[in-house]
């Protein structure tokens, strides 16, 4: 499947994952999950180093969906700074320091986590897919 073939999502959804802490284990964690929940042509995770490494098709993919969601772990804000440095924008964001106050651990902290903030960190991206999705929809009207 090509790029223009393939069935894009409504949402493209990146996410930090940065195994080297706590948070950055919880963005993509929790990013799977809302895929699980709401559904693969409602929201796709989108690849961050094939991105940054221009991947044709990634990009192209990118470029054609509606709209994007970002999703960092800590005050770096390295995921939303990286698309930002290959020209793209969130329509969305979500730092899970700053706007849940989940506590980075630092280094080495990769599986000092619970599934409640797992759960806790997918309902949050949920509540922000669907407010973008509802923007959308109103804008459309």
């Amino acid at each position: 499947m090509d790029a223009k073939s393939a069935v894009l999502p409504g949402i493209g959804l990146f996410a930090c994952f940065s195994g080297a802490s706590n948070t950055g284990s919880l963005t993509g964690l929790a990013a799977l999950e809302v895929v699980r929940r709401l559904g693969k042509d409602r929201v796709g995770i989108c690849s961050l180093p094939a991105i940054l490494n221009q991947v044709p098709r990634q990009s192209a993919l990118v470029e054609r969906i509606g709209k994007i969601v970002v999703v960092d772990g800590c005050h770096n804000a390295c995921a939303r700074q990286l698309l930002a440095g290959a020209g793209i924008q969130a329509d969305a964001y979500l730092n899970l320091e700053e706007d849940l106050g989940i506590a980075k651990e630092g280094p080495f902290t990769s599986l000092e986590f619970t599934q409640q903030e797992v759960q806790r960190v997918a309902d949050a991206l949920v509540a922000l897919i669907e407010a973008e999705e509802w923007r959308v929809s109103e804008e459309d009207r």
